[in-house]
């Protein structure tokens, strides 16, 4: 079979959503598969929906751009850049339609490290989703006239990132691979010349558990350390590798850290005679293994994939209720960036009146602001991050139950070094509801939810893993069972 052949079958063509029944041949267009990835995308829109859509790929290395697909001499124009060169890539589209109407009328794009801002209008009667799991985008087809009609995709197999081995020298070539999803077990067998042998336990795609070969062996005195176990069912992944290695005699110590938990050091080592190394890269997780060994671990490498973003939906007490189609205010979503610098509160005796959030941008501060502060006696509060420092990972609220408008009435922020605001707004009020949004080991990246021009209504975060401890912190240093302290 050719090469052409079998990259023909890795691709997979998404149906087209939006527009129902027939559409006349000559408002189909189709950008095609033969792409490596997508670069850039560009919108615009109006109040009635997506007017035009425009992609750009990347093909054969070089940056490919086609044409405008839809027409418009009005409205807003947004851009989403994915850096394909820092191996970025197009995971998910999801948006907006009714039933049978002839226009799309929002877009939000996801890729394995950020989401853009929502693109258009929110539409109640149908929202849909173009992804597969473990695949990327890489080129796109649908129908349009006027305005944007119809999309679908074409994704692929997402390939691993393999990082070579780091130790030693010397052993022999193993290399367990990396079709599986996760980890779930590593065991190492430790003696007076360093790590004698290590094991890995994974789950593959079909979420069978796959019990990993013996690397190195068990000869000499040695002792069996307890096993470091990740729990994959909780979403628990390996982040990255840290250890000490000998140019003659190998691997000394090694220790593990995952979105929960750092394991203790597993081993010893000698400052003098030692070097350090790291096997991780952030925003991907660890699921495979590689390297050489013999009578112990030489040296040690890993293959990488896509780490997934989290999103906590809003808080909205009058989600199910029939009013306005069951939503209160109106649905925005801020997408996601590198952390939150700051927010800024406005709020009176009753309601959260307005939010702002600052986010880092690759150095650039965004701001992104939602309800209003046109109220006659609104009180003004902020809080700010030691950002990259410290990052925001807890948001606690109290909303209203009162039907038929669902009102936040206060919010109280928390930061990866323990630090908490004071609580903005009223938190005593009678009939109140508490909520939480946070997620053990991650932090807040992004804020969406629902206002209106007088009220904050809910709020819902994104979340990503905790970016490792700053180096230059001895491993003995760090406690086993967080491990986190030094972010």
């Amino acid at each position: 079979m050719s090469q052409d052949s079998k990259l023909s079958e890795m691709i997979q063509r998404l149906d087209a959503e939006g527009k129902e029944g027939y559409i006349d041949s000559k408002y189909i267009w189709d950008d095609g598969s033969d792409h490596e990835g997508v670069t850039k995308i560009h919108v615009r829109g109006d109040p009635e929906g997506i007017q035009f859509i425009k992609f750009d790929y990347v093909k054969t290395g070089q940056p490919k751009e086609e044409s405008f697909h839809g027409f418009s001499n009005q409205g807003f124009t947004q851009t989403f850049e994915i850096d394909h060169q820092k191996g970025e890539h197009l995971v998910s589209v999801e948006g907006y339609h009714g039933h049978g109407t002839s226009i799309i009328k929002s877009l939000q794009f996801k890729t394995n490290l950020k989401i853009s801002e929502m693109m258009g209008y929110e539409y109640y009667d149908y929202k849909f989703k173009l992804a597969a799991e473990g695949k990327k985008i890489i080129g796109f087809h649908g129908s349009a006239y006027s305005n944007l009609t119809s999309l679908g995709a074409y994704v692929t197999w997402i390939t691993p990132t393999r990082m070579e081995a780091k130790g030693g020298k010397g052993g022999k070539e193993w290399d367990d691979g990396a079709d599986y999803a996760a980890l779930t077990k590593i065991h190492i067998r430790s003696g007076l010349k360093g790590i004698q042998n290590i094991k890995f336990d994974y789950v593959d795609k079909d979420g069978h558990l796959k019990e990993g070969q013996v690397h190195g062996s068990d000869s000499g005195r040695g002792f069996t350390l307890e096993p470091f176990e990740i729990n994959h069912v909780d979403k628990e992944h390996l982040l990255s590798v840290d250890g000490y290695y000998n140019e003659t005699m190998g691997i000394q110590a090694l220790q593990f850290r995952t979105n929960l938990k750092t394991s203790e050091l597993m081993g010893d080592y000698d400052d003098e005679s030692c070097t350090k190394f790291s096997l991780g890269c952030n925003g991907d997780k660890i699921i495979g293994f590689h390297g050489y060994a013999e009578k112990n671990l030489n040296s040690l490498g890993a293959y990488f994939t896509t780490l997934p973003l989290t999103k906590l939906e809003y808080i909205d007490s009058t989600k199910g209720r029939l009013r306005d189609n069951g939503k209160s205010g109106f649905l925005w979503d801020d997408g996601t960036y590198q952390g939150v610098r700051k927010v800024y509160l406005s709020y009176d005796a009753s309601y959260m009146r307005c939010v702002r959030f600052e986010y880092d941008n690759c150095g650039i501060v965004e701001s992104r602001e939602h309800g209003s502060k046109a109220s006659v006696s609104v009180q003004e509060g902020e809080f700010v991050l030691d950002y990259p420092n410290e990052f925001l990972t807890s948001v606690k609220g109290t909303t209203t139950d009162a039907y038929p408008s669902t009102m936040i009435t206060s919010l109280t922020f928390k930061t990866s070094k323990g630090r908490t605001s004071p609580t903005f707004g009223n938190q005593f009020c009678s009939s109140l509801i508490e909520f939480v949004l946070e997620r053990e080991g991650s932090a807040i990246v992004g804020f969406h939810g629902r206002s209106n021009c007088y009220a904050l209504h809910a709020l819902g975060a994104y979340f990503f893993p905790l970016p490792p401890p700053h180096d230059g912190e001895k491993l003995k240093e760090q406690d086993g069972d967080g491990g986190l302290s030094g972010v």
